[in-house]
């Protein structure tokens, strides 16, 4: 650590905040929904294949999922409205870039450009809100802005790309996005306020190389080995195994960073956990079907955009009009609950999806899709709100970091392998199909060769005689109607598998227990808190409890900003929370007379507990805060220099260890966040003996020391006997000083070798023995002595 961690600051418009959170992340998701309903089009206009249609969609999420934690820590630590900034910078380019495309590869680039800017604005948009809301429950409605206007993007895309398609080419999709990244970036220059993690972290380099490779192999694989070559081409092997060593390499590069990028410490947290194994399996389901299905509309029932775009609305309008009431019922039902009625909506839609037709007209489509878009209304905003809320506060940039790039990594992983699995079954069903057309042996072979070369979209080009094209034609629509299905089906077993993950690691807690309270226990006291101190009943209206009253002030030496004050049983269910008043005064219903337990907790202060016992009557009762404070210091050398990369360790008066961290350039630490009392404060550097000092840290006030290291010279070497000079085992070695006094002694391992640390320069003499003993004078300086062997034998008779 080289600077002391700066307290939360409060942002003082909020509400400003979450509106350009959700429009970075309108504009993030447009083109999601506006290409997906245009990949006909686009397959049209530049002759690409099904395998070239995927790296459209997946060039742009890949870079997406690959970088939002690179992102994340760029804004943690220089300032998540530059990364938003950066976000529409690069959203803008990547999009003119597409806009000038007359070949699918510079398509490819612009996608990517712009995935690289939608990763900086998820992962600082999310980092933004969860600054702006520190209150779990202003978080939650935040959040389930920011999931709709999600949804509002993708609702919007299609129906924006149908008008353009209906007046002009492709290419014009990509202009509204542009538009209105440079418009929100603009706004967002002069009105964005700043925010930036309190806790120092630092750009993981083997970590964000390591995430890259894993993510590029395994989707790349994927997409090739669904081809028509098959996954047995070496460069889909190689890809696969590219993908094996990154993700070790990741996981061994977080594990020993002292800074992750992603500290895999969080998946200790099953909620967590869960709700990323949960964020991954919906997005693979959602994008691998809108995907599937924008090609079925296209190729096959030879749909116009809009035509596509309406039906695609059906799903996104249910979705983005469910979420804001999904956020309303967040702080009243368990978030397992919402996200097991939402999957389940979901993985019946797509079941329901496997009866499609070749001919299904609108009609038989809106039940299917508007169950689809109910159950994700049900899935998004519980799902960020548990993978955010679910860790300590300072942690919700990391964790949403984290949450984005499984969402991610899935939706990338959605037309990848459900586009390969529609080739492989496409492939497999045709030539039956094609059997039961009439068609002759010639004309067969030449539709499945058309196919294998341009994919569906080929279709239109067989060269068949137009007595031939039909009867074609229909057995292409057969067969891709069957591979839908079996799409279908593998996205419900998807569904299926993040219903399992829900029960198991995220489970049906409740946020506020509202159940009747066992016998000789006192009932709870129903519903969320408002933030001005009064309690809400279940219709969210200010209501009068029964019973007595706690009330009093939450005091602090530093002034707590706004603290909360949280009722809970002594078997550990909350009655009651709210927030105190601007001067500190609070006041809570109890249910009854009985004990209870008060905790008080605000920003930059130590949580406080205390047991109440109130009778019938108000009881007044206040709480003091201690504010937290800051150790800082110097490390200097033997050589009066500071001692860089010096490993300082802070303990409590009961050895608990309460910090660690590293010296900087100047040998300078600091500790931000300390509760006031006696500390150990112990320091480790190479070529010095380790040091500890006691220091005291008054509330209110900081500590700082200065620590001089001595010197700690090194002595090792080996006993080796015999005319190989071959390690000696057991063999006893003396240390002693010039005084004659033994300094430290040591036993030989089975390599012979022996060793002494943390010695004073001066003049010894070691004395090996196991054989006839033999003694070595030498002078250990400062930087000790590495390779001092000492020979046994046995005397010569």
């Amino acid at each position: 650590m080289s600077a002391i961690s700066p307290p939360h600051r409060a942002v003082a418009r909020p509400a400003l905040t979450t509106v350009l959170a959700c429009l970075g992340m309108f504009a993030a998701y447009v083109p999601i929904g506006s290409v997906s309903v245009s990949l006909s089009r686009i397959q049209q206009g530049l002759g690409a294949s099904t395998s070239d249609l995927q790296w459209v969609s997946d060039a742009f999420i890949l870079p997406m999922a690959a970088l939002i934690l690179t992102f994340g820590l760029i804004g943690d630590l220089y300032g998540r409205k530059k990364a938003y900034l950066a976000g529409m910078l690069l959203f803008a380019a990547g999009s003119a870039t597409s806009l000038t495309a007359h070949g699918v590869e510079q398509v490819w680039v612009g996608q990517a450009i712009a995935g690289a800017g939608a990763a900086a604005l998820a992962s600082s948009t999310l980092a933004l809100i969860s600054h702006a809301y520190p209150d779990f429950r202003a978080r939650a409605k935040a959040i389930a802005a920011w999931a709709a206007s999600l949804s509002i993007g993708m609702a919007l895309g299609p129906l924006i790309s149908g008008v353009i398609l209906e007046h002009t080419t492709w290419r014009w999709i990509f202009l509204p996005a542009a538009v209105i990244t440079a418009v929100t970036g603009l706004v967002a220059v002069r009105m964005l306020e700043d925010s930036r993690s309190a806790h120092g972290r630092a750009i993981d380099v083997p970590g964000q190389i390591a995430a890259i490779v894993f993510i590029i192999g395994l989707i790349y694989g994927v997409i090739e080995g669904g081809g028509a070559d098959g996954w047995g081409q070496t460069k889909v092997v190689v890809a696969f195994a590219a993908a094996a060593l990154g993700l070790i390499a990741f996981i061994v590069a977080e594990l020993r960073s002292a800074s992750p990028m992603l500290s895999l410490k969080l998946f200790a947290v099953r909620p967590f956990t869960g709700a990323g194994v949960v964020n991954a399996l919906v997005m693979f389901g959602m994008i691998g079907s809108v995907f599937t299905l924008s090609l079925f509309f296209g190729s096959v029932q030879q749909l116009s955009v809009l035509d596509i775009a309406w039906r695609m609305l059906v799903f996104n309008g249910v979705s983005v009009v469910t979420g804001p009431l999904v956020g309303r019922l967040m702080g009243k039902v368990a978030p397992g609950v919402l996200l097991c009625v939402g999957l389940l909506g979901v993985g019946g839609a797509m079941l329901w999806l496997t009866g499609l037709e070749t001919d299904s007209g609108f009609g038989a489509m809106a039940g299917p899709l508007a169950l689809f878009g109910l159950g994700m209304g049900f899935v998004m905003t519980p799902i960020s709100a548990v993978a955010v809320g679910s860790v300590p506060h300072h942690l919700a940039g990391m964790a949403g970091a984290g949450n984005n790039t499984l969402r991610q990594l899935g939706g990338a992983l959605g037309p990848a392998v459900l586009g390969a699995v529609l080739t492989s079954r496409l492939t497999s069903a045709l030539p039956g199909h094609l059997a039961d057309s009439g068609l002759t042996a010639a004309d067969q072979q030449r539709v499945g060769e058309a196919l294998a070369e341009g994919g569906v979209g080929a279709a239109g080009h067989l060269g068949l005689a137009p007595e031939a094209t039909g009867p074609a034609l229909g057995a292409i629509g057969a067969s891709f109607t069957d591979a839908v299905h079996v799409c279908m089906t593998v996205g419900a077993a998807g569904m299926l598998a993040a219903l399992i993950a829900t029960a198991t690691l995220i489970g049906f807690r409740r946020p506020q227990a509202a159940t009747p309270a066992p016998a000789g226990e006192p009932s709870p006291a129903p519903a969320p808190e408002a933030t001005n101190g009064t309690q809400l009943n279940q219709a969210g209206q200010a209501s009068v409890q029964d019973g007595p009253a706690l009330h009093g002030h939450v005091r602090s030496s530093t002034g707590a900003p706004r603290p909360t004050v949280t009722l809970i049983s002594l078997t550990g269910r909350q009655l009651g929370r709210t927030v105190a008043r601007s001067d500190g005064a609070y006041e809570l219903a109890v249910p009854g007379a009985g004990t209870y337990v008060l905790i008080a907790a605000a920003d930059g202060h130590q949580p406080q507990a205390a047991t109440v016992v109130v009778g019938d009557e108000r009881l007044a009762y206040d709480i003091l805060l201690s504010g937290v404070q800051a150790l800082s210091g110097v490390v200097s050398g033997a050589d009066g220099l500071p001692a860089v990369a010096a490993t300082v360790i802070v303990t409590d008066v009961r050895g608990e260890v309460l910090g660690t961290g590293q010296t900087g350039p100047d040998g300078e630490f600091a500790f931000g966040e300390l509760p006031a009392g006696e500390f150990t404060v112990a320091v480790n550097a190479a070529g010095h003996r380790p040091a500890a000092v006691p220091v005291m840290v008054g509330d209110g006030g900081s500590g700082r020391v200065e620590i001089a290291l001595v010197a700690g010279a090194r002595l090792q070497g080996a006993v080796r006997s015999g005319a190989d000079l071959r390690p000696l085992p057991d063999a006893r070695v003396t240390l002693v000083d010039a005084a004659g006094n033994v300094t430290a002694t040591a036993t030989t391992g089975a390599d012979g070798v022996y060793a002494f640390a943390d010695l004073d320069s001066g003049e010894y003499s070691v004395v090996a023995s196991g054989y006839p003993p033999v003694a070595t004078a030498l002078r250990v300086t400062d930087s000790g002595a590495d390779a001092l062997d000492i020979e046994l034998s046995h005397p010569v008779t």
